[in-house]
């Protein structure tokens, strides 16, 4: 049933009370009609929102008649008057939802029909599907009748209610620059009944499922793709997976898979078997980003819908006034449902441009601010510790980038509570190849994650995360490579690799750096390189890499987890998953998990037998260079994910702020937990 808390309507914006008029006649604030392409409005929904409902999703009621072939939506709302304003603005996300089975509970998964954040202004859908990509390539986010838009589901339209969604992203308050501390919307709505609108049922391709190479190995891939279901404007998939796949020689790449992590909607599943002819041996797991106001995850290799509310529902009343429908969800519910529905988790840049220093609205919600409870750290699979440029040049010599650092913390103190997660790294790109701020974008492939996988499928790049055989090169697919293996002397077994676990109380490892010879890149990275060995967060050991087939020896000190990190001066190349090492058994035998095999994998046990015969350089596998050194590729230091900062504004919140960001992020996570 629904909740009965009821919020009153906001009052206008000189501050008299409403009474049972519609906000639509009263809102100050409201535009007169929104900006695009011309629409025949059959319904238009106004209204206020107070900055006190932030972090909510409002669902506003319209019907539906029967014979309705297509339903369009456009919206559009307000920002602060004030020139402080100008700095922290108003963001409201678009959704759309189909009937209720049952109106007595808020509209659900069941009755999804997409969500295009706030890039959106203006969608349909319909029984037809999406533009073709020229008409994409000529204008976005033009209208084109009676297809859908992309990040949105084409299907029948059922008469009935329906719901536009408002995600109240950032409200902002007075104290921000806000006169009222309100935001003004207008929703326009168009039912259209022409039959050609759904003369061409939307055919999805089936998507191969077959592993695009079935040999053991260590992969390439990107763990954070966008194209063009994600923002109206970002990359079309052509570019996306030509780029992706194209060699390093040619300056791409290089990869071997991708997850195709568009937004939310999963609109774009249905369109990847058109594209897997053109890339034989190549991957794209199919894959969502569940973006939260607290928080962004990736459902991988999961088709199932996820609901990305973890704030409050409200739903409008006739009156403008709005009842709370369902109560704030804990991330843990997300997480559950990714992997009930088969995939694998991955927490999304969980320390990038946190508010404060930064403004909320600036990268709303890409900071992970649930604490460890309402995640529940049992339940991710994987920490993404790199996200885009690898290194910011600011002022003189370059530096890393400070979210990598914080990053890094971020996941080892969810390794020090116990769990035994994966590190990867991606480039949140939302331009293929192409960086349009290099400061805050970075090409596909920056980072890349190494995968070793029993083979090159959805199910083979899932086993190899679950049971952390990865590791990461912040810098590119072009970077030094690493091995790390673990033996227990006198054992006839295969050594241990990144993610395992021995139980005994002496271990040998051997780490190798294969690429990194002194001088191999010439005069543009004199410094050279260093193989750090850190024990449980800490530095145990560092030695200078002095030749391309670099080995290092050593011996266990004692239980925990031992990780390799490669480093010039100050930046990060290249980071690895832990081994762990703990006691043996009570009678003193030696024994060690081994991930590898189908399931979770909980701490400190694997659930499946040994992984594959694998040896310590590629096996079958196209992606990373094994002994034999790629020619750098020209845009490997081009620079991170599609975020909103320009260049101008960046530079100097790093400078100043670097020292406030690495440590608040790190502090206000350890209060949290």
């Amino acid at each position: 049933m629904l909740a009965a808390l009821v919020v009153p309507a906001a009052a206008t914006a000189h501050g008299e009370p409403r009474g049972e008029e519609p906000p639509r006649a009263r809102a100050a604030g409201v535009p007169a009609s929104c900006p695009g392409d011309p629409i025949a409005a059959d319904q238009v929904i106004t209204g206020e929102f107070a900055a006190e409902l932030q972090g909510g999703y409002a669902l506003l009621p319209f019907d539906v008649a029967a014979g309705t072939t297509a339903v369009r939506v456009k919206y559009c709302y307000d920002q602060p008057e004030t020139p402080a304003g100008q700095v922290d603005k108003h963001t409201l996300d678009l959704g759309l939802y189909q009937p209720r089975a049952d109106p007595g509970r808020p509209w659900g998964p069941g009755e999804f029909r997409g969500w295009g954040g706030s890039s959106h202004p203006d969608v349909t859908v319909s029984p037809e599907g999406f533009s073709s990509e020229a008409q994409y390539r000529a204008d976005p986010k033009a209208h084109v009748p009676g297809k859908t838009t992309r990040a949105f589901l084409p299907g029948p339209i059922a008469p009935g209610q329906w719901a536009v969604e408002l995600g109240l992203a950032n409200i902002v308050p007075r104290s921000g620059g806000d006169l009222d501390g309100k935001v003004a919307y207008r929703v326009e709505i168009e039912l259209n009944d022409d039959p050609a609108f759904a003369d061409e049922p939307y055919q999805p391709a089936p998507y191969d499922s077959a592993p695009a190479n079935p040999n053991p190995g260590w992969y390439a891939g990107d763990f954070h793709v966008h194209g063009e279901h994600s923002a109206l404007g970002d990359a079309p998939l052509t570019e996306v997976f030509d780029y992706a796949f194209g060699s390093l020689d040619e300056g791409k790449a290089g990869l071997d898979f991708v997850t195709l992590s568009d937004y939310v909607s999963g609109s774009s599943w249905g369109e990847i078997g058109r594209y897997q002819p053109r890339h034989p041996g190549k991957l794209i797991v199919r894959s969502a980003e569940v973006i939260t106001y607290r928080g962004h995850a990736n459902s991988h290799a999961n088709t199932t819908q996820v609901d990305y509310r973890h704030g409050p529902l409200y739903e409008r009343r006739p009156d403008g006034s709005v009842i709370v429908v369902r109560p704030a969800r804990p991330a843990a519910d997300s997480l559950e449902r990714i992997l009930a529905g088969g995939g694998f988790t991955q927490i999304n840049h969980p320390t990038i441009f946190p508010s404060p220093p930064f403004p909320p609205g600036q990268c709303r919600g890409c900071e992970w601010d649930y604490g460890d409870t309402e995640t529940d750290y049992a339940k991710v699979d994987a920490i993404e510790i790199a996200t885009g440029p690898a290194q910011l040049q600011i002022i003189g010599r370059p530096g890393p980038n400070p979210f990598t650092v914080t990053a890094i913390e971020f996941w080892e103190d969810a390794l020090a509570d116990g769990h035994k997660i994966a590190a990867v790294g991606s480039s949140d790109s939302h331009n293929a190849g192409r960086t349009p701020n290099p400061i805050t974008q970075a090409p596909i492939g920056t980072a890349t994650t190494m995968v070793f996988a029993d083979e090159l499928s959805e199910e083979g790049i899932q086993r190899g995360v679950e049971a952390g055989h990865t590791y990461v090169k912040v810098t590119g697919n072009d970077a030094p490579d690493l091995r790390f293996e673990a033996r227990v002397p006198g054992s006839e077994r295969a050594p241990a690799i990144m993610g395992d676990t021995l139980h005994a109380n002496s271990v040998q490892f051997t780490a190798r750096v294969l690429g990194a010879a002194p001088g191999r890149r010439g005069a543009a990275e004199p410094d050279p390189f260093e193989l750090l060995v850190i024990k449980d967060g800490k530095p145990m050991s560092a030695a200078p890499v002095t030749d391309d087939d670099f080995s290092l020896r050593f011996p266990a000190t004692g239980p925990g987890r031992y990780r390799l990190q490669l480093q010039r001066s100050t930046t990060i190349d290249a980071v690895s998953s832990p081994i762990y090492v703990e006691r043996a058994t009570a009678d003193g035998d030696a024994s060690d998990d081994r991930g590898g095999a189908p399931g979770r994998r909980d701490s400190g046990d694997s659930g499946g037998p040994a992984k594959r015969p694998r040896t310590g350089t590629s096996s079958g596998a196209s992606g990373g260079r094994g002994a034999t050194a790629a020619p750098a590729r020209a845009a490997a230091s081009s620079g991170g994910g599609s975020l909103p900062f320009t260049g101008a504004v960046l530079a100097p919140l790093v400078v100043l702020g670097l020292a406030l960001v690495a440590a608040g992020v790190v502090l206000r996570r350890r209060s949290n937990r």
